[in-house]
């Protein structure tokens, strides 16, 4: 008898913890602003975030020559009279060359 009121008392302790552990789910979940929706555009847009989080930056947003000089479409230049910096390819063609001086 003292056996099964011991197990009686283990079982009502374990769906004591596991209710009030349910319910503080529960209730975490109903205070977040936005709910999970399984829809193909939220879907897309969490897939966006992840590319861009791994993308590489394009060249004006790299700011050392280090960084720039490691990817091949960008150039660093540089310039007595203004902020040296980092261009595409292209950009780097076009500026003046009375004014920067650009890596190969």
């Amino acid at each position: 008898m003292a056996t099964t009121n011991r197990r009686i008392s283990v079982l009502i302790l374990i769906l004591f913890i596991f209710l009030s552990t349910l319910f503080q789910f529960s209730s975490t979940q109903h205070l977040k602003p936005t709910s999970i929706s399984f829809s193909s555009s939220s879907n897309r847009n969490l897939l966006a975030v992840q590319r861009k989080r791994y993308q590489i930056p394009s060249c004006n947003e790299m700011l050392s020559r280090s960084q720039c000089s490691q990817n091949p479409k960008c150039r660093w230049c540089r310039s007595e009279a203004l902020n040296d910096m980092c261009f595409s390819k292209t950009e780097a063609w076009r500026l003046p060359h009375q004014v920067f001086t650009c890596d190969s």
